[in-house]
């Protein structure tokens, strides 16, 4: 047993875990000199590196650190503006609804349709980022959203509006599920939590910015120009992608890939690297050691880089990767990260959509942009979380590690600690302070907390959900991100839910569920291990991994 995670007696080695810090362990791996695999530099030069990179310049693994890290800023900007378009016209609902003579309930659920859309073209997206690349399907989804946001800008009409953003929406699916498989593709196992806190940071301050610039846009320019600024801004951004933002999925060795399969892949680099010598190369962050894999590949220059469509990553058919998400939902760690990702996050989308119903009434009687400025708490939240739920992934990691030198996704899970504390106590106190009339500072610092809470289940879960499938990591966000019916069906009735039963009774309920959801991790912590051993040796989920 290593920290509480039960150990598996039934495979050599189980996909997820995997070598992380050096170490001399007949009990886990034989005597194994692990000096002889690649490793990271400065203070973490004990820290293996996970997955093991090839010799090719051109496996992204290898790429400059800065490389990597510019075109994850440039990914994580275009995915600020994502978050914004999605609710950024939010604080007018009040207004459209004598626009279009319509009830704030219809209005709202209407418009819901696009987080449906969202979930199933979710399936079409991640098929084809599987089977042709990442980098083609991000700049079609920006140009989609550009050419929906033109659209918006000239619509009048909610059936125009409607379908405007039904089409934007399917140009939003690859930012649902193909950032955190890009973080995959080119950063290590001890590198990707302050990368997805990064992520979903500026994924929460788009939510909230957005609403509360939107705000001020609306009430002085209206409604539509919060369409017509995003159509700029996704011009100038397709180009910044073709210009900067390279293919990252990437064929190499599978020996190379220690934290897969049921081998020990570890060892058996060991033992054919243990009579080379370590060679040193001018990549920044990793130290090169030979392995028996050969180069034979000239490094890309930036020009061929630009090509949009470098030919298939992925030898199946189109139809059995569409089909593959919906089954891996029968995985115990892809259901339980379902359930604990798309439950909590739906909370958010829900509230920050009855935000004008009730702070447009009375006894707050928020105008538009006050409306909007209620974000200001979820940015704060958003950044304080950030730069503590990041960096405490990452060191989770590092330090559970040195026990006996190995690393278990369940390790990602102790943060859902954080969610379930913060979270519970932010559902409860903002449906209780809006029931008492309390002055706008109450709900406004409990909606704060709640992105500041969900942001350490975002992590926790992309990071295990990674770990445990990161060959098929695609196809996993792309399952989990079934959510969006949830937050659509939610999106539908919460409105006069809240109207028939008061804010307290609905946000206490929200908060219970809230809470068991985050419970749900000790079992799945204590057991996951083991899920992923079954997983991967009965015959039916080895059927779906291959289908």
């Amino acid at each position: 047993m290593g920290l509480g995670v039960l150990e598996d007696t039934h495979l050599e080695h189980v996909p997820g875990t995997a070598l992380l810090t050096d170490v001399i362990s007949p009990d886990h791996h034989g005597v194994l000199d692990t000096s002889v695999l690649k490793h990271d530099k400065g203070k973490d030069s004990d820290v293996l590196l996970v997955p093991q990179p090839s010799n090719s310049p051109n496996d992204p693994l290898n790429w400059p650190l800065w490389k990597k890290d510019l075109m994850l800023f440039l990914i994580c900007i275009d995915t600020a503006v994502v978050g914004a378009w999605g609710p950024m016209i939010s604080p007018g609902y009040v207004l459209m609804t004598e626009q279009f003579h319509m009830s704030y309930n219809a209005l709202n659920g209407g418009l819901g349709w696009g987080i449906f859309v969202i979930g199933i073209s979710c399936f079409f997206t991640n098929s084809m980022a599987v089977i042709w690349g990442r980098r083609p399907i991000f700049l079609l989804g920006n140009l989609l959203l550009f050419i929906s946001s033109t659209w918006g800008y000239f619509a009048h009409s909610y059936s125009s509006l409607l379908a405007s953003r039904l089409i934007g929406c399917i140009g939003m699916s690859p930012f649902e599920v193909l950032v955190t498989t890009t973080i995959a593709d080119i950063y290590f196992v001890h590198q990707r939590g302050v990368r997805l806190a990064a992520w979903g940071l500026c994924l929460s301050i788009g939510v909230g910015g957005g609403i509360m610039i939107s705000g001020y846009i609306i009430q002085d320019l209206g409604w539509n120009w919060t369409y017509g600024i995003c159509a700029c801004f996704f011009g100038v951004w397709t180009l910044v992608l073709f210009l900067f933002s390279p293919e990252t999925a990437y064929r190499r060795d599978a020996l190379l890939n220690t934290d897969l399969g049921t081998d020990d892949r570890a060892a058996e680099l060991i033992h054919g690297t243990e009579e080379k010598p370590i060679t040193n190369s001018n990549v920044e962050t990793v130290e090169r050691a030979d392995t028996h894999v050969t180069v034979t590949e000239a490094r890309q220059t930036w020009v061929s880089e630009l090509k949009i469509f470098h030919g298939r990553v992925c030898d199946d058919s189109f139809f059995k990767v569409l089909a593959r998400p919906l089954m891996m939902l029968i995985f115990p760690q892809v259901l339980f990260s379902f359930i604990a990702y798309g439950m909590t996050t739906s909370w958010l989308i829900v509230v920050g959509s009855v935000l004008a119903q009730i702070f447009s009434a009375p006894p707050y009687n928020f105008t538009p942009s006050g409306v909007g400025l209620v974000s200001i708490s979820t940015i704060v939240g958003s950044i304080i979380g950030a730069f503590t739920s990041g960096p405490a992934a990452d060191w989770v990691v590092k330090m559970m590690s040195r026990n006996n030198g190995v690393y278990e996704p369940e390790f990602r899970l102790v943060l859902i600690a954080v969610t379930l504390v913060i979270g519970g106590m932010s559902f409860f106190g903002f449906g209780w302070s809006i029931q008492n009339r309390d002055p706008w500072i109450g709900p406004v610092i409990f909606y704060g907390m709640q992105y500041f809470a969900v942001g350490f289940i975002n992590i926790a879960v992309y990071g295990y959900l990674t770990d445990c499938h990161r060959d098929k990591a695609p196809e996993a966000f792309a399952a989990i991100n079934l959510r969006n019916i949830y937050s659509f069906g939610m999106n539908y009735f919460i409105s006069s839910w809240i109207d028939s039963q008061g804010p307290k009774e609905v946000f206490c309920i929200i908060g219970g569920i809230h809470v068991f959801i985050c419970l749900t991790a000790i079992p799945m912590y204590i057991y996951g291990k083991r899920c992923r051993s079954w997983t991967s040796r009965v015959e039916i989920f080895q059927k779906v991994m291959r289908a």
